[in-house]
């Protein structure tokens, strides 16, 4: 999916919707008023950028949110419902435009807008705008999926996870915008709900718990220019992990045994609004507020090249085995903790491990993506006092059996090229899905690539390196440096590419690099260092 130049957003006209953008939250005033029903903006209504997601053969979802005071709870806009127009053109000057249309950005939804487009043709580059009140947005690029089973040489997937706003700046995304990639997939972790480990800026709101909380976070993450030129630069497929919401949080259970069911069903229906809001979402993954959940997970194929299998691990997973009295969160179990190993666990919930089962290589396309948001293959230590193996409670080894059962439906179809990528651990991850990880020579299902984060700071590299080297399915390991994945895909082989991007805790800092480069061959179903 190759394609001309694109011009990107403004960088300076970003950089001063966010300057303006915190002058009005400490008090400025301007905000949007109405002269009937026509809005007056006394500031850059499209502050927050554009994007687009979730493309289909023949469209796709073209986002945006009016938010002339970003960081104000309501985003600076008036409790009134506001028409926003929209063009998809096949040039970036828009002379040949080929799709318009209006949708109603109303205040219940953050007055964000999700232009669902259809009837453009498959297999395309487009660009798209908005316009509201003698206003035009940025310009996007997006792209349509190749019809069902069409031919599709090649395209340029980058991946990314765990991108803590405090911690550093976020030079991932500026390389992604830079490689100009076709697809863009983040596997949670996208905004941090709290604040740790060592900071270089600072969100604009405590610990998040309500609807305009929530709210805040995402515009203070949206202004930021790199993150903005990511969004604009490809379509967006997302999960989420569990910073969307609160740390370690499983289902409806937080990690803290205090929070009632009902106080965190709350607060998670907050978070997940404000996601749906924020993110290139198609109205049928809108919130359902009767059982307050959200459906992310899904499957979207591009041609006969790949299709890319979303998975959501919070929703629906079996609460934590073996919690303690003070945490139901993520914590170090002993590896024989019956609970751990009750076959009933699930990871995904029924229905969603049911679906992967079933459609995980049915499209037809060569490769076959499972993005789900952690470390899959297993890694474990041993508790110092006793020297009896130990498992971490949050990730696939506290559901060993929900991981082979995947892992069995993997093996079972063995004309497919499955590839499952992964974030999570702040580390980067490249391992070979086994039958059995404890023999050497069992045959490898799949091939695992980990991204490190976008920013969030990992301490333990020295001790995981030695544990990771007693493990002959971890094929690399590293937590040391920032950056995000990056795959260059044709119908022979998967190329992936370690990005790293230098000193993430300098906003001057940015230096893109490979840290490593790992290809799979088509039918190898493992990875090769390059």
């Amino acid at each position: 999916m190759t394609s001309p130049r694109l011009t990107l957003p403004s960088r300076r006209l970003v950089l001063g919707s966010a300057a303006a953008g915190a002058a009005l939250a400490l008090g400025a005033g301007c905000r949007a008023g109405s002269t009937g029903s026509a809005p007056v903006f006394r500031n850059d209504p499209f502050s927050l950028g554009v994007a687009s997601g979730d493309p289909a053969s023949d469209g796709f979802v073209a986002w945006t949110r009016l938010a002339p005071n970003p960081l104000d709870p309501d985003g600076g806009m008036a409790p009134e419902a506001v028409d926003v127009a929209w063009e998809i053109a096949d040039d970036e000057v828009f002379t040949q435009i080929v799709r318009a249309g209006v949708e109603r950005a109303l205040p219940s939804q953050g007055h964000s807008v999700h232009a669902e487009i259809h009837g453009l043709d498959a297999g395309r580059e487009y660009f798209y705008r908005f316009h509201v009140a003698g206003v035009t947005s940025p310009v996007g690029r997006a792209f349509t999926a190749p019809g069902y089973g069409a031919s599709l040489d090649a395209m340029k997937i980058a991946w990314a996870s765990c991108a803590h706003y405090e911690q550093g700046y976020f030079h991932a995304y500026r390389d992604m915008a830079e490689e100009r990639v076709d697809l863009v997939i983040h596997t949670g972790d996208y905004i941090y709900e709290s604040s740790w480990g060592p900071q270089v800026r600072r969100h604009v709101t405590p610990e998040p718990y309500t609807l305009d909380d929530y709210r805040r976070v995402h515009a203070n993450y949206r202004l930021d220019p790199d993150l903005q030129a990511a969004a604009a630069i490809a379509p967006w497929l997302v999960t989420w992990d569990d910073h969307e919401v609160d740390n370690d949080y499983a289902g409806d259970i937080s990690e803290q045994p205090f929070v009632s069911v009902e106080d965190f069903r709350a607060r998670r229906l907050a978070a997940y609004q404000a996601y749906w809001e924020n993110m290139p979402l198609r109205r049928r993954s809108m919130l359902e507020r009767a059982s307050g959940r959200m459906r992310i997970w899904g499957q979207t194929v591009f041609g006969n090249l790949a299709e890319v299998n979303m998975t959501d691990g919070r929703q629906f997973k079996t609460p934590m085995a073996c919690p303690s009295e003070e945490d139901r969160g993520g914590q170090i179990i002993a590896r024989d903790c019956p609970e751990r190993l009750d076959e009933a666990r699930t990871y995904l919930g029924a229905s969603q491990e049911r679906w992967l089962h079933r459609v995980a290589g049915g499209s037809g396309a060569r490769w076959s993506f499972i993005v789900q948001p952690t470390l899959f293959s297993p890694f474990y230590g041993t508790n110092p006092e006793t020297g009896e193996p130990t498992s971490w409670s949050d990730g696939w080894d506290g559901y060993p059996a929900a991981r082979r059962r995947l892992i069995e439906a993997l093996a079972s179809k063995p004309d497919i090229n499955p590839i499952l990528l992964g974030g999570d651990t702040h580390c980067y991850w490249v391992t070979e899905v086994r039958t059995d990880y404890d023999d050497v020579t069992s045959p490898s299902v799949a091939a695992e690539f980990v991204t490190t984060a976008v920013t969030s700071h990992h301490t333990n590299h020295d001790s995981f390196a030695v544990a990771a080297a007693n493990f002959d399915h971890i094929k690399h390991f590293d937590a040391r440096e920032r950056g995000y994945g990056l795959i260059n895909l044709t119908q022979d082989r998967a190329e992936v590419h370690l990005r790293t991007v230098g000193e993430v805790k300098r906003q001057n800092g940015y230096a893109p690099a490979d840290q490593k480069v790992f290809v799979v061959e088509s039918g190898a179903r493992r990875p090769v260092e390059a």
